[in-house]
């Protein structure tokens, strides 16, 4: 300590930039944005805790159960899954400074990039675009929330939680902000695919109204994405293929890379933050226990010589309930690209291990495998198949822009204009006859588009918050632990409440 002065143990933090003398030309810009695009996939990966806001969404709701090994394998998405939900669940706090971490960056980008920059526009309306979304999560989990748009100087804020309604107000101005800004995805030069798009932040901000509940504002603008023509419906096997990474219905997708080169070993791996890869397949892909499931395609057409689907280990299970539905109601199409049933598989010569079927290690199968989302070798690459998808997250697509629009009109008391859009997904889905539903109207309509939104977008993380916007949560979760007045919330982090001065043990979310 003598020896050494104070000026010698001031220096600054490797990496870091003063933002004064950065954004400074469209390379920088492009650079910063791109972080962004990074920050987003590690959302969904999960980092290197596995705490994926994907797993997060999907397994609170009663298309799918959590899996894996055991109870204890990822035991806080266990907990979840069990609505044995606490304040210090791991995977809770990951997925709150993941979002924050967005909004941070985003904000950095709004306040700080010049004018005058051959892409300052886009990547202005790129930072907006992912400000509304990262609050436009945060509301939807937590409800009020601490807010700011000003540049952060860290992570960690001392601000108290504000109204849901004033940070909606804010998504609404970011998402209007953003249409202006933004270009067509017509418009985006090839290879910039993946960048986010004018219709993009309209479907964004259609389904920010929808959950505000303001269905004229909401079908107005869902309405422009439709006429816009950017937008189609495609072959329903084909949706998660490679070959649609940023297709016809893809409105915005988080985009990964086959091309990474991961491994088990020096490059991290799964456990690498930063993986360009979708490294969360591996994770939700079907347990080795599914013997020849590499082989047996249940569509052979989409499946050349013979190529199937790889193991993986087991998370995101359908459960019976939505396996049931699916195969009953949902039409062939869609049905066989999404799951599998245990007699289907074992028909064509595929073996569960009978430890599986007696659910005696826990791995949370109800009779169905899922297929959408599927581990296919194609999808993947070198040097290790199980950690080089490319399989993009669809996080709104055309079909679920068609179902927002449809539930507005009706809403709104447009019934013959919510029947166009719903005949579109169902004509898609391999339905022609339209006569026992289409003359449906009011809250019998709006039943039957709920029940056309479960079975086109089943295992897409939507679910759940259908499920507590509409108020039908108590009811369609009976029995799973679910508690109404509670958890339609997740918990304020207890490390937020341990390190923000602006928030204390009382300002907890009810029931925590």
């Amino acid at each position: 300590m003598a020896a050494c002065s104070e000026s010698v143990l001031d220096k600054d933090t490797i990496g870091r930039f003063d933002s004064s003398n950065y954004l400074t030309t469209a390379d920088e810009a492009n650079s910063a944005a791109y972080g962004i695009y990074n920050l987003w996939q590690d959302l969904y990966n999960g980092g290197s805790n596995w705490s994926s806001i994907y797993l997060l969404e999907s397994i609170l709701g009663d298309d799918v159960n959590k899996g894996g090994s055991s109870a204890a394998d990822q035991s806080k998405f266990e907990k979840i899954d069990n609505f044995d939900i606490q304040y210090d669940n791991e995977a809770i706090g990951d997925i709150w400074n993941a979002l924050y971490t967005i909004v941070k960056s985003s904000c950095d980008i709004i306040n700080n990039i010049p004018d005058g920059l051959s892409n300052t526009e886009l990547v202005r309306g790129e930072a907006e675009f992912f400000r509304a979304y990262a609050y436009f999560e945060l509301v939807k989990i937590w409800g009020a929330v601490p807010f700011y748009t000003e540049s952060q100087a860290g992570l960690s804020v001392s601000l108290p939680r504000t109204a849901t309604s004033e940070i909606y107000t804010q998504i609404e101005k970011d998402l209007t902000a953003a249409i202006a800004d933004l270009p067509l995805k017509s418009a985006l030069a090839d290879g910039q695919k993946f960048r986010i798009s004018k219709g993009a932040a309209q479907a964004l901000l259609g389904k920010v109204y929808l959950y505000e509940k303001k269905y004229t504002e909401s079908h107005a603008v869902l309405s422009e994405v439709i006429a816009s023509g950017e937008y189609d419906l495609v072959d329903y096997h084909n949706i998660w293929m490679k070959s649609e990474r940023a297709g016809e219905e893809s409105v915005f997708s988080i985009m990964f890379t086959s091309n990474s080169g991961l491994d088990w070993g020096s490059n991290g791996g799964a456990w690498q933050d930063g993986a360009e890869s979708n490294v969360l397949m591996v994770l939700i892909g079907p347990r080795d226990v599914f013997s020849k499931l590499d082989t047996l395609g249940y569509y052979p057409e989409y499946c050349p010589d013979g190529e199937g689907y790889i193991n993986g280990w087991g998370f995101v299970v359908p459960s019976k309930k939505f396996g049931d539905l699916l195969v009953d109601t949902a039409g062939e199409i869609r049905a066989n690209t999404s799951v599998i049933s245990q007699d289907a598989f074992t028909s064509r010569g595929g073996i569960i291990s009978q430890d599986v079927i007696n659910n005696s290690e826990g791995f949370d199968f109800e009779g169905y495998i899922r297929l959408k989302f599927g581990t296919k070798q194609s999808e993947s690459n070198d040097p290790n198949i199980s950690l080089n998808y490319n399989t993009p997250y669809k996080i709104i697509r055309y079909s679920d822009v068609l179902l927002m629009a449809a539930e507005a009109y009706n809403r709104d008391n447009q019934d013959a204009k919510a029947v166009i859009e719903l005949k579109k997904v169902r004509e898609r889905a391999g339905f022609t006859d339209h006569s026992y539903w289409a003359s449906k109207t009011g809250d019998d309509l709006f039943e039957f588009i709920k029940e056309e939104r479960s079975l086109e977008l089943a295992f897409e993380g939507n679910r759940y918050w259908d499920l507590v916007r509409w108020g039908d949560a108590s009811t369609e979760l009976s029995g799973t632990g679910f508690t109404a007045n509670k958890h339609e919330l997740m918990p304020i982090p207890q490390s937020e409440i341990d390190l923000n001065p602006g928030i204390s043990a009382s300002d907890q979310n009810p029931g925590y």
